[in-house]
């Protein structure tokens, strides 16, 4: 799965933020510790909350954990 790797400062920027006028942005760490949002969320922006950011694509490393 592809998603948008942000910066810290831009994860900070983004929390509390709707990409729609409705759904909020959900910065999430990435098992490597890179922050992220979905490309769902970056194309379906139709806010300024991006800034114009060109956001680099990476592959999803998900955070795995073992349960019992």
């Amino acid at each position: 799965m592809k998603v948008r790797q942000l910066t810290l400062e831009q994860k900070d920027q983004l929390v509390g933020q709707t990409y729609d006028g409705v759904q909020y942005f959900n910065p999430t760490l990435d098992a490597d510790g890179i922050w992220f949002i979905s490309n769902e969320e970056f194309f379906n922006c139709t806010t300024a909350a991006l800034f114009g950011w060109t956001l680099p694509e990476i592959d999803h490393n998900p955070v795995i954990t073992d349960l019992p």
